[in-house]
């Protein structure tokens, strides 16, 4: 029997949400024996609050909506020999959160984006995830009754991305979707909700499996409003100031890690990235002059700008704006050398206009 080690611990990281990639990234991680020699086989396993999840033996794993609200944890197992093997746990274990945004809303799992036109209706404009537009639908007639409208992913817990959209009353309704490009149901979940000037996709802000809301009054104080995960809300609280002067789009785990990421475009043109790991706070406490890093500069001429998943297929969320002349314009992002560099290891692949008349639209969400 030899003694086995490793140096650097494993770290679990990827998209910990319904329909989400975790992997194992080893690229720090080194495998020892003592006395040396011969080289080690790895191999891998995955618990679910503790259990071992069958099947589950790669070093990437897929979340199912088996997994929505429980922790989640990878193993790294190095064997030498028979009498020689260690199994080490991934750092971060990850509790998953409810389906986001990005999961699309007609179950095919790929982007689309929704857009009203001046006569009320709802279109959807699916995708085929290899970054080519599928036919767009109609999806909705008498939506010009709403003042604000945001798509928070899967609020309910059914695992259907839902829709909300707020009325000139102030009351704000929940519209279930049914997982295949159409709806159940709508629901009043709110009133008094007039006093806020934007509202966006928080994704799991606070960590308990839930999607949450972001709200920012006409002041610019910025509040939480944490989903139960059935439709309703948890107590908010109030996590930031100075929002006024930004406009923002929530973007999930848009660096492919455990953070959740706010995009926010100041009035100077600056695309800003804030991140929060899911405790409820911004990781820069949520202060205008505090944010991760500046990850696009120019975009005061992007009238309208969002994150509804992946366009290319390329397994990491693209951002999408539209300029004053309706081009509709993919920003694809890279977030691979993230891991390593932070935010200065995100990168642009690309920005390819992939659309055309895009400004006539009154809402694009």
């Amino acid at each position: 029997m030899r003694y086995v080690y490793v140096s650097g611990t494993p770290q679990l990281v990827g998209d910990p949400t319904v329909g989400g990639l975790l992997k194992v990234d080893v690229s720090y991680t080194y495998a020892h024996v003592s006395p040396e020699g011969g080289i080690p086989a790895i191999s891998y396993s995955w618990t679910r609050d503790g259990a071992v999840i069958p099947g589950a033996s790669g070093n990437t794993y897929r979340a199912t909506s088996a997994d929505l609200g429980r922790v989640l944890a990878a193993h790294l197992t190095v064997t030498y020999d028979a009498d020689s093997t260690l199994t080490v746990q991934a750092a971060n274990p990850l509790r998953v959160g409810a389906a986001p945004r990005a999961r699309g809303f007609n179950g095919d799992g790929t982007l689309d984006i929704f857009a009203r036109d001046s006569a009320g209706r709802l279109l959807l404009y699916p995708t085929d995830g290899r970054g080519n537009w599928q036919a767009p639908q109609v999806i909705g007639w008498g939506w010009n009754g709403f003042n604000l409208l945001v798509s928070p992913g899967d609020f309910d817990g059914d695992g259907t991305v839902d829709v909300m959209a707020r009325d000139g009353q102030g009351r704000l309704f929940l519209y279930q979707g049914n997982g295949s490009g159409g709806w159940k149901k709508a629901l009043q979940i709110g009133q008094g909700w007039q006093g806020f000037r934007e509202l966006s996709a928080a994704g799991d802000f606070n960590g308990d499996g839930t999607n949450d809301i972001l709200a920012v009054d006409n002041a610019g104080s910025l509040f939480l409003y944490p989903g139960d995960g059935r439709g309703g809300w948890l107590q908010p609280r109030w996590i930031g100031q100075g929002w006024q002067d930004m406009e923002s789009a929530g973007a999930g785990h848009f660096f492919d890690y455990s953070s959740v990421v706010t995009l926010s475009k100041t009035f100077w043109g600056d695309l800003q990235a804030r991140t929060s790991n899911r405790n409820g706070y911004f990781e820069e406490y949520g202060l205008p002059g505090s944010y991760a890093g500046t990850i696009g500069r120019g975009w005061d001429a992007v009238a309208r700008f969002g994150v509804a998943g992946d366009f290319n297929g390329d397994g990491y969320s693209d951002v999408y704006g539209i300029d004053s002349a309706g081009r509709l314009t993919m920003y694809l992002g890279d977030p691979s050398g993230f891991s390593s560099s932070g935010i200065y290891g995100f990168r642009w692949k690309g920005s390819p206009v992939v659309g055309w008349g895009w400004g006539g639209f009154t809402a694009v969400f």
